[in-house]
């Protein structure tokens, strides 16, 4: 029925019947779970993993489909009149609904929002699922699962999926906290290890002295305390900068850096280029035009000019804020390359433009 509604607003009549707006806006003001052509979701219950920590289960209308465990999805919450979106993993799947676990951080809007603000009943808006932190076909190999606090929330996917398998070969977890009340599913991770003989968990806590557990930051010394051998393991690892940075290199110097599957979830820092001259950009839905700095994004450019495009995590990852390049040229801040001068959809929050350019926004 849902299906047939979601055809029938997408047809001429209903076009012309509900001009100037599109007929999916009365719906979506009509039933906003419904209408619209989002993924809408319900927030059926809230639970708190940690003190900064929530898990959302979410109940979505007829548009989700399904995610491959691992990947993640782009999450839009409305919150004081503005959205807002970011990118969560599926941490897990709950009598057919989906789990996002968001962790709170200092200067984070959505994820202060999650964890004081939200209610069950609050509606949000989820984008198709993306990624490739996932298992491979063939699972033959032992795996090393590494994460730093909510790092860990894709792993759990992949460990309950193996477990869900009934995976028989060497599983290790390792798994860095400051102090054991922040390991995020740790009741979860142990119940796990001790039902399933192949699974261990390893937890590593940096800023305190616990008995039984590997401390301090990542080192090859743990790895070397839990038996791992780079050359036999499929490794994965997620979590700060910092850790995927000591990870990557070790992987590197011992020549296994093919075996290392990576998932950043915290910011990163992007090159800018500093030198040359600003750029005049044009927005042309707007008719407004302005002069981007060699050291700023045309994101930053269009917030600067009083414009409010949608954005999510600010480092190109999950294409919220892709605008239509009409004219010049654009750089990737993350990559160095150089866009054609023809028109072609961009990431505007990591492009810097290198000549004059026309964005339709």
């Amino acid at each position: 029925m849902l299906n047939f509604i979601d055809r029938a607003l997408k047809s001429p009549l209903a076009q012309v019947l509900t001009w100037p707006h599109r007929a999916e806006t009365y719906l979506e003001f009509l039933a906003p779970r419904i209408g619209g052509v989002a993924i809408k979701a319900t927030v059926k219950a809230v639970r708190q993993e940690t003190n900064r920590a929530v898990s959302l289960v979410l109940e979505p209308n007829h548009r989700w489909s399904h995610h491959v465990p691992g990947q993640y999805v782009p999450f839009t919450a409305t919150i004081n009149g503005r959205r807002y979106t970011r990118c969560f993993t599926v941490s897990g799947i709950e009598a057919g609904c989906p789990v996002v676990t968001i962790q709170a951080h200092s200067s984070g809007i959505v994820s202060a929002w999650a964890n004081e603000s939200v209610w069950q009943g609050d509606i949000v808006e989820l984008g198709a699922p993306s990624g490739d932190f996932i298992l491979p076909v063939e699972r033959n190999e032992p795996f090393l699962f590494i994460a730093g606090g909510s790092g860990i929330t894709p792993i759990r996917a992949l460990l309950d999926q193996l477990a869900g398998e009934g995976h028989q070969g060497q599983v290790d977890i390792l798994y860095y906290v400051p102090s054991s009340a922040d390991a995020i599913f740790l009741g979860h991770l142990k119940t796990l290890a001790t039902s399933c003989p192949n699974v261990k968990l390893h937890l590593a806590v940096t800023r305190e002295k616990v008995a039984g557990s590997l401390s301090g930051h990542f080192t090859p010394d743990h790895l070397k305390a839990i038996g791992v051998d780079l050359s036999k393991a499929r490794t994965y690892v997620c979590g700060p900068a910092g850790l995927i940075t000591a990870v990557e290199q070790h992987w590197s110097n011992a020549g296994q850096h093919s075996r290392l599957t990576l998932e950043r979830f915290q910011a990163i820092e992007l090159p800018v280029a500093v030198d040359g001259e600003g750029q005049a950009v044009r927005f042309s839905d707007s008719a407004i035009t302005t002069t981007a700095p060699a050291n700023r994004t045309i994101l930053d450019a269009a917030e600067a000019a009083g414009l409010n495009p949608v954005s999510g995590c600010r480092q190109g990852i999950c294409r919220t804020c892709t605008c239509r390049k009409l004219a010049g040229q654009v750089r990737d801040i993350r990559t160095g390359q150089i866009s054609g001068d023809g028109p072609e959809d961009i990431a505007i929050c990591v492009s810097v433009p290198v000549t004059p350019i026309t964005i339709e926004l």
